[in-house]
């Protein structure tokens, strides 16, 4: 049940965010219906905004205690990479994994492609890096993938807990990509934003607007990318955000034929660095739409599972392990409030595009770092835990 919950969740938060991959879209299908905005669910008005400039500076928080004995790799199915002419990649993805979870630097060197090794940009250092639990799949009829759950992240600069990547190959076979965010930017995108090629990784897209006129494919879209600390992007640093629109011109076999970035302004303001691809910029509201009395109620049950979280006795009825349960529900690499108040958290309405689903009243906890852990409610109020809190990184204020 563990793996299925940890993939679940993860397609449903790819499906509400526009976070996403962008680069020079080089051998996408020109679209044959024209495009119009990502429909987003719609938050419906809150009240008048929580005066607390960081709602998080008044709370104490501590870390997830995670055990840290390794357990054997798991392959899903045994789907991993099985084709014939994925031998090469699979013993290459093979390696990869093991020299993360043997920590030998060597092997992980004889993994990678020359590109990343002449990249200019260090290797990740392995020392102390300690992971119990390794899932993987993929390669026969989707990208192969990892699930890694790091107790301990050492010097690598990983997050602890349960994290997802994806691999990328060169032509030889070997590993050329191993991504927990989105993956590099493009060169040509790099250069026309003027960033530093190799050097930058995509963290995630805002209001992206799509448009379609005769064979010319028009976006425009705020570019949210990081500085790479390692080779492999596992450690990222300065965040920058650029306001894009771009223009791609398609023959009429549906081919790209051109491609370039027409406008291109970077936005003010310090960017929060994210944990892995899930995490998503957005903007929290700014106040609540819950009474007093529904508010504490939720401050209630909120207390309670945080206490049990941090205690390592909360279980719920799929999941048995303490530990294991509180990786369903929480992000290790987030701190846990040790309590909150009323005052602290905020409240919206997620009003869906599909009139089909009912409107979902969602809960915004404050945490460091312009974080925020959000989970919805109940039609009773209580807290619906099933896909456990979600994690968005508040978006600069306007200057």
């Amino acid at each position: 049940m563990k793996k299925l919950s940890l993939a679940i969740p993860a397609l449903l938060l790819a499906g509400l965010t526009a976070c996403g991959p962008f680069s020079a879209p080089e051998a996408n299908p020109m679209p044959t219906e024209t495009p119009v905005a990502t429909a987003e669910p719609t938050p419906m008005p809150t009240a008048a905004p929580t005066p607390t400039p960081d709602p998080s500076a008044g709370l104490e928080y501590e870390m997830l205690t995670l055990p840290t004995t390794p357990q054997p790799p798991h392959l899903y199915d045994g789907q991993f990479m099985t084709r014939d002419e994925t031998q090469t990649e699979r013993s290459s993805g093979y390696a990869l994994i093991e020299a993360l979870y043997t920590n030998d630097a060597e092997k992980l060197r004889g993994a990678l492609s020359d590109s990343l090794l002449e990249s200019g940009l260090p290797l990740p250092d392995l020392t102390g890096l300690v992971i119990t639990d390794i899932f993987l799949a993929g390669g026969t009829y989707e990208a192969p993938m990892a699930l890694l759950t790091i107790a301990d992240p050492g010097a690598t600069g990983l997050p602890a807990g349960n994290r997802e990547f994806r691999f990328s190959f060169d032509e030889e076979g070997k590993v050329d990509g191993f991504y927990l965010q989105d993956g590099d930017l493009e060169d040509d995108v790099a250069r026309s934003m003027g960033l530093e090629p190799g050097a930058w990784m995509q963290l995630g897209s805002l209001d992206v607007t799509d448009n379609r006129k005769d064979n010319v494919y028009l976006t425009s879209a705020t570019r949210v990318v990081g500085r790479k600390q390692d080779a492999l992007g596992f450690a990222v640093g300065e965040v920058r955000a650029f306001s894009v629109t771009e223009r791609s011109t398609y023959d009429g076999d549906n081919n790209l034929v051109e491609y370039a970035m027409t406008s291109c302004q970077e936005l003010a303001g310090e960017w929060p660095v994210p944990r892995d691809r899930y995490e998503r910029y957005t903007q929290p509201p700014a106040g609540n739409c819950l009474s007093e009395e529904e508010l504490q109620s939720v401050c209630d049950q909120l207390n309670t599972l945080f206490a049990q979280l941090r205690e390592g006795t909360y279980t719920w009825e799929w999941e048995e392990d303490p530990a294991e349960a509180a990786l369903d529900v929480w992000d290790a690499a987030r701190p846990v409030p040790v309590a909150v108040t009323p005052e602290v958290l905020r409240s919206d309405v997620l009003q869906y595009p599909n009139p089909d689903i009912a409107p979902k009243t969602r809960i915004w906890v404050p945490l460091p770092d312009g974080c925020w852990a959000v989970c919805s409610l109940a039609e009773d109020n209580s807290l619906e835990l099933f896909l456990g809190f979600s994690f968005a990184l508040a978006v600069p204020a306007a200057e």
